[in-house]
């Protein structure tokens, strides 16, 4: 029955997640991971595409999970990813909580508020319930790591850390170097309980010592290689100037609303002061006791994600001083693992604190707190407090016989002490109880409100979220269905600046969108050359020089677009004819695309020949 019940409520966490992260396919990142994991196993694919072509910065995910494409469509590999990251997402959940939150239905509780946190006091960007990409994986592992660390079995918790870095090097990586930090904080705390001589506390924070962990750590280090090595390599050769271009384009240009604490900060204040909410609160619930060393050690690997965090921030500060050097450790996104630890965090003992019933819990004191200490010879040095009087033992060899004032008390007035005290600790935790009854009710309705607003998704229907406008529509999808069917497969296309799911409907290559940025310097170059040869304005005197990006080929003058077809040698043009929104060039040039040969028109997008 009990092994039942724990599968219905993984099942309900399975049904929530769905819920929250179903979405029409592709969504926002799945076009840009799986159709790399497709040529990564057919090279024939899109063969000629600049950012298929590029290096691959996730090797293991899409050795992993990219065979599935040679025998299925994209979408219903989406959909099979999707599923698996769902459950896998909701047993690690799981397995994680489970040493906390016992009771049933405390995990899935305490899943829908994570859910409500991340949606709603994440600063920097970053998700786990979602599409189909290397970090839905890495997440799962860390969740069973983080489960291993509060069972206090640290050298699982490193191997399956470093599982987690081999799906996603910086999930899995950063999680690692917090969980040292939690070592390192509680090892010194170790040192000074050791020295004030108390068996009793140093039980409270047992760890275990380097040579123990050793073999987990040799383990996470092995795991960790089959990502590391690629990242490290993908800089290889490449000149110290253009690796340093590169990184402030990364950084600055692409990036900054993950990377940039000052871009968001000027973008997007609320959610930095969420985010502050979000600290104030999980300091607060870590000034109430923990049941467990595994849950210390829990606590403490959160506090080491936001010291990661701080340490970005610090960076962030000297961006003005040190520039270079700023951007060249800024692109290992500092603020990743906070931004999602955080809310889980508070997420998990938010919901230990309103629902442990415990005296101990309710009063605000440990389990291991030391109360009345009689002496080897029955003297006494506690304290007693009723009515806020002082009662205390004074070396009388029996704690029976407590003195208020110099003065013994009779055994009638000591019962009426000792009643008083009961009373008055009965009405404290009844008026405790009350208020965590109170919160667990406004917990429950937080956690219920991405349930609300999932459901009323589905009230409609759902378009992908990896587009937006026209290219969301079926007008799209008529054009790439006439474009799959009609044109030829080694054809090369410029599409619009805002569209991800061309290559995605066609199997057909393009020049470069804004989306499919490569992870190598060279290609990160190579990209923003191509950015600015499609999407920004130029004097048809100098071609090479830019003035601003154009969002529409409409705009475009004439001269730009034949200068890009000849040094891509691009068959095809995909015009919106909608979008005429963006910047305006700086000279106007008669655009004369229509000297193109029109061979596909719907309401909102157009198909022309360039040759």
């Amino acid at each position: 029955m009990k092994y039942c019940a724990n599968i219905l409520e993984i099942l309900l966490i399975v049904a929530l997640f769905f819920l929250f992260g179903c979405y029409a396919v592709p969504d926002v990142n799945e076009a840009h991971y799986l159709e790399k994991a497709a040529h990564f196993w057919n090279p024939e694919y899109a063969a000629g595409d600049f950012f298929l072509n590029s290096p691959d910065a996730h090797g293991v995910f899409y050795w992993t999970f990219g065979w599935l494409t040679l025998f299925l469509p994209l979408s219903s590999v989406i959909w099979i990813g999707r599923f698996i990251t769902w459950i896998g997402l909701a047993c690690g959940w799981f397995w994680m909580t489970r040493p906390i939150l016992k009771t049933w239905g405390l995990s899935l509780l305490s899943a829908g508020l994570f859910l409500f946190l991340c949606q709603n006091c994440s600063f920097a960007g970053e998700w786990v319930v979602g599409g189909l990409e290397a970090k839905g994986f890495a997440y799962i592992l860390a969740f069973f790591a983080l489960g291993e660390v509060l069972r206090n079995h640290w050298n699982r918790a490193l191997a399956l850390f470093g599982l987690s870095a081999m799906f996603h090097v910086l999930v899995g990586g950063w999680c690692l170097v917090a969980l040292g930090l939690a070592w390192l904080i509680l090892k010194d705390y170790e040192r000074g309980l050791r020295k004030s001589g108390k068996p009793g506390e140093t039980e409270m924070c047992y760890l275990p010592t380097f040579r123990e962990i050793l073999p987990g750590l040799i383990l996470a280090f092995l795991f960790t290689l089959p990502a590391l090595v690629p990242a490290l390599q993908l800089n290889r050769g490449v000149e110290p100037e253009v690796a340093k271009n590169a990184t402030q384009l990364y950084v600055c240009e692409r990036l900054p609303h993950h990377l940039l604490l000052s871009f968001i900060a000027q973008k997007t204040p609320q959610k930095l002061v969420m985010f502050g909410v979000l600290i104030v609160v999980w300091n607060f619930l870590c000034a109430h006791p923990r049941y467990s060393n595994g849950e210390m050690t829990f606590r403490t690997f959160i506090f080491g994600t936001l010291f990661i965090a701080m340490i970005g921030w610090g960076i962030n500060l000297l961006m003005n001083v040190f520039p270079d050097f700023s951007t060249s450790l800024l692109r290992y996104y500092w603020f990743r693992v906070a931004d999602v630890m955080v809310p889980l965090g508070v997420a998990v003992v938010c919901v230990e604190f309103a629902t442990c019933w415990t005296t101990e819990a309710l009063l605000g004191t440990s389990k291991n707190s030391t109360k009345i200490e009689n002496g080897r010879n029955g003297t006494s040095n506690g304290n007693y407090v009723s009515n806020g009087n002082s009662v205390s033992g004074e070396n009388t060899g029996n704690v029976e016989n407590p003195v208020i004032h110099g003065q013994k008390l009779s055994k009638e007035k000591r019962r009426e002490l000792r009643r008083a005290e009961r009373r008055e600790r009965r009405i404290l935790e009844k008026m405790m109880r009350r208020r965590r009854k109170m919160l667990l009710v406004f917990l429950i309705l937080l956690a219920c409100l991405p349930i609300y607003q999932s459901a009323q998704r589905f009230m409609k229907p759902m378009k992908p979220r990896s587009c937006s406008g026209a290219s969301c529509g079926e007008s799209w999808q008529d054009l790439c269905r006439y474009v799959r069917e009609n044109t030829e497969e080694d054809a090369l296309f410029m599409v619009p600046y805002t569209v991800r799911t061309f290559r995605w409907y066609t199997g057909r290559s393009q020049v470069g969108v804004w989306k499919d940025i490569p992870q190598d310097s060279q290609g990160l170059m190579n990209w923003w050359d191509r950015m600015q040869d499609q999407f920004y304005g130029f004097d048809p005197s100098n071609p090479v020089q830019t003035y601003g990006r154009v969002a529409s080929f409409t705009l475009m003058p004439k001269g730009k677009l034949d200068y890009v077809q000849k040094k891509y040698q691009v068959d095809y043009l995909v015009r919106n004819k909608n979008d005429l929104k963006g910047r305006q060039i700086l000279t106007e040039v008669p655009n004369g695309i229509e000297s193109y040969e029109l061979i596909y028109e719907n309401k909102d997008f157009e198909l022309r020949k360039m040759h």
